[in-house]
């Protein structure tokens, strides 16, 4: 028990991370339909490749999104429109016009009714005879069959209506359109009646033209039949949600595609509707068993990826749980999109993905963790070949594009980029599928320009995660090696020596990086910071003095090491205090490792031969470097500041510097706990060499 108790102690982190990555299988596949999946896959415009096709049942063949689109625009174009017409109109405006026509007569008749007397000499109740041909008139015009009015919404369907629906009181009729007048030709129709009276009735009797132009027949005439908006948008809904999914129907045992054969645009059709159908009727509970090996075998990849390239990842929980934390959420972001169809899948930008973990990692890994990511999606997604070409190759381009992010510009030119491999890539298999131009869902590309934008959000993400799970990115790293920073700028002015050797140190390691790889920007930063435990007695460290006397010469050899070794531990507290981020502090406390204050430590030896040497009191507080990067940079240290104390700067003088520093760094056992072999090693001191040649080259002596 005692065994098993210390075992899982020992070993506790390991199994977290380990049911770290059961929890995200266990998400995945919880995540993944549950349908049986579709085991053919085809392309329209390319051979069948399977067996030949049986139906397995019976299946109506469903119709494709541009016939239903086809279908329901057909229906909104030709559906009739819906008014009704209302009875009051005609009734209001005859008694406004009885009153009127009163008023008119009586005024007329007061002045000229000798005039109106000759006129209906031989008439009886002439007044009543004009206002019943007038009422006659309003009523003809309002009924037979009205006024329409149509909204200027409906403008275009005013051109093409034929029939129209009129409901009147409780009836609906049946008109065709253009046997309703306007307000316009109503008018103009009642002005032409009431000249073909007066001309041929009254023979152009100046009094009833008179009588006529102050009755004014065009305010009486107003629409009475208007658009019915609410029961015109029932009935097309109605009709809309009547036409059928589905035309014909495919009997089981019918041969629906020979091997060999062209999908052509109706077999695509007939094979999309029998997966439709195999997969909304069928239900394995194996399934699950399958989809677990599935995402097993995916994971499995990630962890041997990471054991033989990135083991500093999976010995770190909180590293572990950022890349799977990635991975689960965009799995749920594609899922998310399938099953509520709210937006596009091309509008997701997955490209993201590998973006953010270029952002703390190496583009190695974010490119095999984002193509391990898409692969599985890849299950659920219909069309999965052309969607994880398309997320692949935009992978490619969005690492290509932000290889190294050194300037603000290179996400929006990566945003641009990642556009055009998307447009090009799905143009190509649209190209393939479709047969034709026409055919193509170009509303696709304004999706895939909408991705591109969503790309720019990438700079606030990795500052959140980067928060969240402290790590550190290259935007930090260069905002950290600007020689304008405060602490920077204090060590410039406290210490100017050892700010000098910093920048020469940081320009050493930077060119060895950039030659044997790893991270140029970190090794940088921690090379600028390495040395700023010397802050607190600047005056002890000897690039810092002038030509005075040297503070050492006054206290005894043991203290002069305490004082030398103690900026190591100095400077990670300051660090601490500045918050700095842990990798750049790791520089501070592994420049000088576990090594001896060599000039101190052989005087000591010297002066005092007898004595026993306290080696603690020699030897550095600090932790042999553990990766590239520090080990680098204690290589840079050391050689820098060696070769200041060369009297004579010659190739040999330089080349055995550079053997005697490095070689004793390795019998200390220095770099044995960092990932770098001994060929980068014999790079490094390569490079070093060169280096140096080049900064203390002979001079020509200028004449005095």
């Amino acid at each position: 028990m005692k065994q098993i108790i210390g075992f899982l102690i020992n070993n506790l982190k390991r199994i977290g991370i380990f049911f770290l990555f059961l929890i995200a299988i266990a998400f995945i596949v919880w995540l993944l339909p549950k349908e049986t999946r579709y085991k053919y896959e085809y392309q329209k415009g390319k051979p069948w490749l399977h067996e030949t096709l049986i139906s397995p049942f019976d299946f109506p063949i469903h119709k494709n999104e541009k016939e239903l689109k086809h279908e329901k625009d057909s229906i909104l174009l030709n559906s009739p429109p819906y008014f009704s017409q209302t009875e009051d109109v005609l009734q209001k405006q005859t008694e406004d016009f009885k009153i009127n026509f009163n008023n008119v007569w009586d005024s007329v008749y007061k002045v000229d009714s000798t005039e109106i007397l000759k006129l209906f000499a031989k008439t009886e109740n002439s007044k009543d005879l004009i206002f019943s041909w007038c009422r006659s008139l309003l009523s003809d015009i309002y009924s037979n069959p009205g006024i329409i009015q149509f909204p200027d919404s409906l403008k275009e369907l005013q051109q093409t209506a034929l029939i129209i629906y009129v409901h009147r009181g409780n009836v609906e009729e049946e008109f065709q359109f253009n046997s309703f007048r306007n307000q316009s030709d109503a008018i103009t129709y009642a002005n032409k009646q009431v000249s073909t009276l007066i001309i041929d009735k009254f023979q152009g009797n100046s009094i009833i033209d008179k009588i006529f132009k102050e009755l004014y027949f065009p305010k009486f005439i107003i629409p009475n039949t208007f658009f019915d908006s609410e029961t015109s948008l029932l009935t097309r809904s109605q009709m809309v949600s009547g036409i059928s999914l589905s035309r014909g129907m495919v009997q089981s045992g019918e041969k629906i595609i020979s091997t060999g054969e062209i999908v052509t645009g109706e077999k695509y059709n007939i094979l999309e509707s029998l997966r439709n159908e195999y997969e909304l009727t069928t239900y394995n509970p194996a399934l699950i068993i399958g989809q677990t090996i599935a995402i097993l075998v995916g994971m499995l990849m990630i962890v041997l990826f990471l054991l033989n390239f990135r083991k500093d990842i999976l010995e770190h929980f909180t590293k572990t749980l950022f890349i799977l934390t990635l991975i689960v959420f965009f799995i749920f972001l594609a899922r998310f999109a399938l099953t509520w169809n709210v937006l596009s899948i091309y509008l997701i930008p997955f490209t993201l993905l590998p973006i953010i973990i270029r952002a703390f990692y190496d583009s190695r890994l974010a490119l095999f963790i984002h193509n391990v990511t898409m692969l599985m999606i890849g299950f659920f997604m219909p069309n999965s070949f052309e969607f994880v070409f398309l997320q692949i190759i935009a992978g490619m381009m969005a690492i290509f594009s932000l290889a190294n992010v050194r300037r603000r510009g290179q996400l929006f030119m990566a945003a641009i980029f990642i556009f055009m491999a998307y447009s090009v890539v799905y143009f190509g298999i649209a190209v393939v599928q479709e047969g034709s131009f026409e055919s193509m869902h170009w509303n696709n590309f304004a999706w895939f320009a909408g991705n591109g934008l969503m790309i720019l959000a990438a700079y606030p993400l990795i500052f959140i995660f980067e928060k969240i799970f402290g790590f550190l990115s290259d935007v930090t790293l260069m905002e950290l090696a600007d020689t304008n920073q405060g602490l920077l700028r204090t060590l410039a002015e406290k210490a100017p020596g050892t700010f000098q050797h910093s920048m020469q140190v940081a320009n050493l390691a930077e060119e060895v990086i950039f030659k044997i790889g790893g991270n140029s920007l970190l090794i940088r930063a921690g090379a600028l910071y390495h040395d700023i435990g010397k802050m607190g007695l600047p005056h002890f460290y000897i690039e810092n003095q002038g030509q005075g006397s040297n503070p050492h010469d006054e206290i005894d050899l043991e203290k002069s090491a305490e004082i030398i070794t103690g900026h190591v531990p100095y400077g990670i507290e300051t660090a601490r205090k500045f918050r700095l981020p842990e990798p750049v502090i790791d520089f501070i406390r592994s420049h000088h490792g576990n090594t001896k204050v060599q000039y101190f430590y052989k005087t000591f030896i010297k002066n005092f031969p007898e004595s026993k040497v306290d080696l603690y009191k020699f030897t550095y507080k600090g932790l042999p470097p553990t990766t590239k990067e520090t080990a680098v940079l204690m290589m840079a240290d050391a050689v820098e500041a060696s070769a200041r104390s060369l009297k004579v700067y010659t190739e040999q003088s330089i080349n055995e510097l550079v053997e005697k520093i490095i070689s004793y760094q390795l019998e200390e056992k220095q770099f044995d706990n960092a990932a770098i072999t001994l060929k980068e090693i014999s790079e490094a001191k390569e490079i070093f060499k060169k280096k140096l040649k080049n900064i203390y080259h002979s001079r020509i002596e200028y004449p005095k």
